[in-house]
């Protein structure tokens, strides 16, 4: 019983949703600007074939509903434009609200014999503009049909109210479906598209970035001035591993190494394989010289206890070239090369250790 209620929480308010609520809030965010772009035309056009058609400033009730109409139009998008409405979705909710109620005022001052299509056109077609979970679209449509069927049932001739009711359980029951269908297929290419950028951008040995998806992500922060230790981490001697114990061995000790980075480094923090044995980590936000060293001594130890032979006594070092960014360096490649020149004085020292500085960049 207990899983059932669950199935259909989930099939009413799906959980995936959350992790695309941003994706959603985007589209909800457009639909807005379409609707209330086609309200900006709608009412304008209707004023003016108003103003042809009483040979002048028509006046009365119609005249004032197309300057409000288009008053509220304009004021919401550039409102939304201007960033003035942070959420999208609610607005796009409330809007879609408001010409409902319109809609259902439109229905009470028709012809008593006479079907009320304009809101059945909103009712099947508003629920599809908007992204959201569908539990929350079945009561807007319900709550909105109950007050339909209210007015309804109170001005139109029983044989209209009847057409009406056939009308509505179509439109209701389309409108619903098709909500259902088209929010799960967005959730299900959203899942896909995510799958796909993520295989592309992480290494497939390792799990970690590789190339283009960990530069891709360091060259944002160095852009947007954010801080950072960069470490370009050269593993010693990894032919020799490989040469010796052979390319499986080889491989599952990347595999090690790259646990070992993530382990010493947060879930924030960008751990990238270069390709081959070479690995980068930027530390978002490690910005003090002696935490950095601290964290390098820590990163030292841990590769120290990876062993390519869990038979032998030889265990993995590597030689690591660290800058600390504190926003003076202008992009990755510069900030690269920083590193590169302190990795080389490694080696020429003899591997097996470290070099760190937090001297601001100056251009040559």
């Amino acid at each position: 019983m207990k899983n059932s209620a669950n199935q259909i929480k989930e099939f009413l308010y799906p959980g995936k949703i959350k992790g695309f609520r941003i994706d959603f809030e985007r589209e909800n965010g457009k639909a807005l600007c379409f609707l209330l772009i086609a309200g900006l035309v709608i009412s304008l056009i209707s004023f003016l074939f108003n103003i042809t058609r009483a040979s002048g400033f028509p006046a009365g009730t119609r005249t004032l509903e197309y300057l409000i109409f288009f008053s509220m139009s304009v004021a919401l998008l550039i409102g939304y434009r201007k960033e003035l409405i942070k959420d999208g979705t609610v607005t796009l909710y409330v809007w879609i609200c408001l010409l409902l109620v319109w809609s259902l005022f439109m229905t009470s001052g028709e012809r008593k014999d006479y079907p009320s299509y304009l809101f059945f056109f909103f009712i099947l077609t508003l629920p599809l503009l908007i992204r959201d979970a569908w539990g929350n679209i079945l009561i807007l449509t319900l709550v909105f049909s109950v007050a339909f069927i209210f007015v309804d049932c109170n001005i139109k001739e029983s044989s209209t109210f009847a057409l009406d009711m056939v009308h509505l359980s179509v439109c209701v029951s389309a409108a619903l479906y098709l909500s259902q269908r088209m929010i799960h297929e967005r959730i299900t290419f959203m899942e896909n598209s995510y799958t796909a950028t993520d295989k592309a951008d992480h290494d497939a040995l390792t799990g970690v970035y590789n190339r283009r998806g960990g530069e891709h992500l360091i060259s944002n922060y160095v852009a947007n001035g954010v801080t950072g230790a960069f470490m370009l981490v050269d593993i010693d001697n990894f032919k020799h591993i490989n040469d010796h114990y052979g390319h499986a061995a080889g491989d599952a000790t990347l595999k090690q190494i790259a646990a070992c980075l993530q382990e010493n480094f947060r879930e924030t923090d960008v751990v990238m394989r270069m390709g081959g044995d070479e690995f980068i980590v930027y530390a978002v936000g490690m910005a003090d010289l002696n935490h950095v060293v601290s964290r390098l001594e820590s990163t030292k130890a841990s590769l120290h206890k990876i062993k390519p032979d869990p038979a032998g006594s030889g265990y993995v070092s590597a030689s690591i070239g660290c800058v600390i960014n504190l926003g003076s360096y202008p992009d990755y490649d510069t900030l690269s090369a920083a590193a590169d020149r302190l990795l080389y004085l490694v080696k020429e020292e003899g591997k097996d250790n470290f070099k760190c500085s937090a001297i601001e960049y100056k251009p040559e």
